[in-house]
């Protein structure tokens, strides 16, 4: 997989039928009792530019605000966004400490997924990104995309 941080301005023909692609390979990763725990988010360009502000204050928060407007300036060119997410059993989220604990398993699981899916999208000519930064886990990202 190679990590792209410069996308073409706009998505490739035929990309909806790779996203397609991507997500099904996506789901035969590895999962711990096929809990497949994944779950994919095809952001709107309003919903990812509000992501990308996001980024851009907690970029400014700890880097200040050159940095801060580079990373937004870059990551307001990507010209989709696919999300992928954890779903948490109840109880896990505090289990991630017990090496068998399910959450554990799960986020290995994901993980696969996500080679799995920027593999796909690699193989149709699409690059990917995969980011586990701050902005993942702010409390505001979650309701922002959509999450419950």
């Amino acid at each position: 997989r190679w990590q792209v941080n410069d996308f073409e301005e706009a998505l490739p023909e035929g990309w909806e039928a790779a996203i397609e692609r991507a997500v099904l390979a996506a789901t035969h990763a590895p999962n711990h009792k096929r809990t497949e725990p994944w779950r994919f988010h095809l952001l709107g360009k309003k919903t990812a530019a509000q992501v990308c502000g996001l980024n851009a204050k907690l970029t400014a928060d700890a880097k200040g605000a050159v940095a801060a407007d580079a990373k937004l300036q870059r990551w307001l060119k990507i010209p989709g966004w696919l999300v992928v997410t954890q779903v948490l059993g109840e109880g896990d989220a505090g289990s991630f400490s017990d090496p068998m604990g399910a959450a554990r398993e799960d986020y290995a699981a994901c993980c696969c997924a996500t080679q799995n899916l920027c593999l796909s999208l690699e193989a149709d000519g699409i690059g990917t990104k995969w980011t586990t930064g701050p902005v993942n886990f702010d409390p505001s990202f979650g309701p922002l995309v959509g999450l419950p």
